[in-house]
C-alpha cells in the first residue's frame, strides 16, 4: 500500500508512518482487537470516536475528555502513567469479541450527519423560523486536519440541504470550490509567528489577512458565522470580533481546544488559574510559544473584554470541555455540547485481512492499535503504549503504532526512558 510506511519493527510491535489515506486508516480500525490512547491531554480524540465507527473498544489514560469518548467502556480508562492498570484493561478488552453494536451505536452518536442536524438546530435559534440563513464557517484549515474536515463537512452538508453557506480558512493547502475562500497569507502567517514568539502576543497581527476576510464577509453578508479554531497565527482575532460586534452577526464558537478563555493555552492541563486571572505562565515556552516575555495576564484580560459584551453560543465537543468553559470568564455565556461527528461511510467496520497478511501479523494473535499525529511526542504518548507492549511481550498481542516520524525519536529507547521518568 502506497500510503503506509513501516518506519520500525520492535519484538511485538509495528511503527509505521502518518497515514493520509482515511480508507486505509479504517483498515487499521478494524484489523485491531483493542484501540489504546495515552495522550498527556486531549480535549475529545477523534481517533477514539474513529476507532469505535469500525467496532473496535478503546482503552487508554483518562485524561480530559477522553474518556467521554467511550461509549461502551468508560470504567476502562486508568490514570495518567498507571502502565500496570492500562495492561490490565488491555487485557480486559482482549478478553472480550468485538461486537456491532460498539460500531452501530458510533454511527447512530458519532455521524457527521449526526453533528450537522445538532449545529443546524442552533442556527435556526439564532436566525428564527421561516428563515434561510447564510452561514460562514471559519477556521485555522480546510479538509486537512481534524477540524479542517469537521467544517468542510459542515459546509458540504449545508449546501447539500439547500443552505447558503461560505468557508474561510487561513493555513493549509489551496482548496479550489465554490464557496470556500484561503484569506490567510502565507508569508504573513510566518511573520506573525515570529512577532507572538518575540513579543509574547498571539492572534494580534496578520492585518493583511484579517482585512481579506472582512472584505470577504462584506460581499457575502451572513447572518450567522460559525467560528472554530483562531490561534496558528493567521488572524487578528480583535478585529475580526469588533467587526461581527459592530454588524451584529450572530455567532456561534465551537472550542475544540482551551485558547479563547485562557492567556495562551489551548490545553491548560491541571493548571486552573483561567479561573480567576492567568499570569507567570507555566507553559510559556509551549504552543503558541514566547521566547522571552510572558504576556498571558494582558492577553487573558483582553479576551475577557472581548467576550464580556458578545452574544455568541459556545459549542464544546466534550463535557469535560464544556465544564472547564464554565469555571472561566464564560460562565454566563450560553454553552452546549456538540460531540465532532465523522463521516461512517468511511469508518465503519471493513475487511482487513489483507492488512493483516501484509505486515506479517500472525492470525492468531491479538491487535492493539493506538494512532495519533506525531505519536511518539510527549504529548500523544506513544512511549507509554511501546512500555505497556513491552510488558505483554509473552503473550499473543502485536500492537501496531500509526503516526511514527522517522527519525524524531530514538525508538529503541523509547520504553525504557518512559520507565525511568
Amino acid at each position: 500500500m502506497d500510503d503506509m510506511k513501516v518506519i520500525s519493527r520492535q519484538n511485538n510491535s509495528i511503527l509505521i508512518g502518518k497515514i493520509k489515506d482515511q480508507t486505509l486508516l479504517a483498515e487499521f480500525y478494524s484489523l485491531a482487537d483493542a484501540f489504546v490512547i495515552c495522550s498527556e491531554r486531549e480535549n475529545f480524540p477523534t481517533t477514539c470516536v474513529e476507532a469505535q465507527c469500525c467496532g473496535t473498544p478503546i482503552t487508554g489514560f483518562d485524561t480530559g475528555g477522553t474518556r467521554e469518548t467511550a461509549l461502551f467502556s468508560h470504567e476502562k480508562f486508568c490514570q495518567y502513567g498507571d502502565i500496570k492498570s492500562l495492561r490490565d484493561q488491555i487485557k480486559v478488552l482482549l478478553a472480550q469479541d468485538k461486537t456491532e453494536e460498539i460500531s452501530s451505536r458510533a454511527e447512530q452518536v458519532y455521524s457527521k450527519e449526526a453533528m450537522y442536524r445538532r449545529y443546524e438546530e442552533l442556527y435556526a435559534r439564532m436566525g428564527g423560523t421561516g428563515k434561510q440563513l447564510k452561514i460562514l464557517l471559519l477556521d485555522v484549515n480546510c479538509k486537512y486536519s481534524s477540524t479542517g474536515k469537521i467544517v468542510y463537512d459542515l459546509f458540504t452538508n449545508l449546501r447539500e440541504n439547500g443552505q447558503r453557506a461560505a468557508l474561510c480558512y487561513g493555513r493549509g493547502p489551496l482548496v479550489e470550490e465554490k464557496g470556500i475562500y484561503k484569506f490567510g497569507l502565507d508569508w504573513e502567517t510566518y511573520f506573525h509567528a515570529g512577532l507572538a514568539r518575540i513579543t509574547g502576543f498571539n492572534g494580534c497581527f496578520s492585518l493583511l489577512s484579517t482585512l481579506r476576510l472582512l472584505r470577504f464577509l462584506d460581499q457575502f453578508k451572513p447572518d450567522v458565522v460559525h467560528i472554530h479554531e483562531l490561534h496558528a497565527y493567521f488572524v487578528n482575532i480583535g478585529m475580526l470580533v469588533r467587526y461581527l460586534k459592530k454588524r451584529k452577526i450572530k455567532i456561534v464558537w465551537t472550542f475544540h481546544c482551551e485558547y479563547m478563555y485562557t492567556g495562551k493555552c489551548g490545553y491548560a492541563n491541571e493548571c486552573r488559574k483561567y479561573e480567576k486571572e492567568c499570569g507567570r505562565c507555566p507553559e510559556l515556552h509551549e504552543y503558541p510559544k514566547s521566547l522571552l516575555f510572558d504576556q498571558t495576564k494582558h492577553m487573558f484580560r483582553m479576551k475577557r473584554r472581548m467576550f464580556s459584551d458578545l452574544e455568541v453560543v459556545i459549542a464544546c465537543p466534550s463535557q469535560w470541555l464544556a465544564d472547564r468553559a464554565g469555571r472561566s470568564f464564560l460562565k454566563d455565556k450560553k454553552i452546549v455540547v456538540v460531540h465532532n461527528g465523522v463521516d461512517t461511510e468511511i469508518f465503519r467496520p471493513v475487511d482487513s485481512g489483507g492488512l493483516r497478511h501484509e505486515l506479517g501479523i500472525p492470525e492468531d494473535n491479538k491487535v492493539v492499535l493506538s494512532v495519533a499525529p506525531d505519536i511518539m511526542s510527549e504529548r500523544k504518548g506513544g512511549r507509554w503504549v511501546l512500555q505497556a507492549a513491552e510488558g505483554m511481550r509473552e503473550e499473543k498481542i502485536t500492537f501496531v503504532l500509526v503516526g511514527v516520524e522517522a527519525g524524531s525519536i530514538d525508538l529503541t529507547a523509547a520504553a525504557g526512558h518512559m520507565h525511568r521518568r
